[in-house]
């Protein structure tokens, strides 16, 4: 099953994600920590490799899922888990602020909508069931939902996965600041490398370190050519 929470920031998207993790008797798989004996890290490596029978929770969905990139290999594999998510028992639920932000492949497979927001300090959330074609509110008091509050942190951060790549194609504009960052990692990895600066083994430690391969051949010209001043 398939569930999007939509809302503004402190509506209690998260909130309510932690409320059903509490409840929840399978195994659960995040994107954002929770102090539960059920969480497990998610990472978008271990999408690859989902147990059958678990929760998924997947915080501010549009850093995983952004509509922009509606054909990227994240989110047509996600398309895929969520197709075979009745048939394996996986329970997918999504937080997003803005719907549209979202792949329109993920909206259209949702079951249910829950609209959250938070009006004198008590948290609404009004279902949205497309199934059995209902829709029903449900009001949560301040006092009873800041018992959960300790589950998880409402300041983390979830990093968009393509970070890496936004920041690099921000930095190809501001050739100073690409130099300063070119230098930073070849600085990082030189040691690694040795005497091996190849364009090749170059990449391969970029990959094992982290960093988004395309600074290679600008990292080959600092550290085999001298190009770069």
């Amino acid at each position: 099953m398939k569930i999007a929470i939509i809302g503004n920031i402190g509506s209690g998207k998260t909130l309510l994600l932690a409320i059903i993790g509490k409840f929840t008797k399978k195994k659960i798989f995040s994107n954002f920590q929770l102090d539960l004996p059920q969480y497990n890290e998610l990472e978008i490596i271990d999408l690859l490799n989902l147990e059958n029978n678990i929760v998924v929770f997947i915080d501010e969905a549009y850093t995983w899922l952004e509509s922009r990139t509606s054909m990227s290999t994240l989110n047509r594999y996600l398309s895929y888990i969520i197709f075979q998510s009745r048939k394996r028992s996986i329970d997918i639920y999504t937080t997003s602020q803005m719907f549209s932000s979202v792949d329109i492949r993920f909206r259209e497979q949702s079951d249910i909508i829950i609209q959250c927001k938070r009006v004198n300090n008590d948290f609404y959330y009004t279902f949205k069931d497309f199934h059995n074609r209902k829709i029903s509110t449900f009001i949560l008091p301040f006092e009873k939902a800041e018992k959960y509050f300790h589950i998880y942190d409402t300041y983390e951060i979830v990093e968009p996965n393509h970070k890496q790549e936004l920041e690099y194609n921000l930095l190809l504009q501001y050739p100073d600041k690409l130099l300063e960052k070119v230098k930073e990692i070849a600085n990082d990895i030189k040691d690694k490398l040795g005497k091996r600066i190849t364009h090749d083994s170059i990449k391969a430690i970029l990959l094992l370190n982290g960093y988004k391969t395309s600074y290679e051949k600008y990292i080959y010209l600092y550290l085999k050519e001298g190009l770069i001043l």
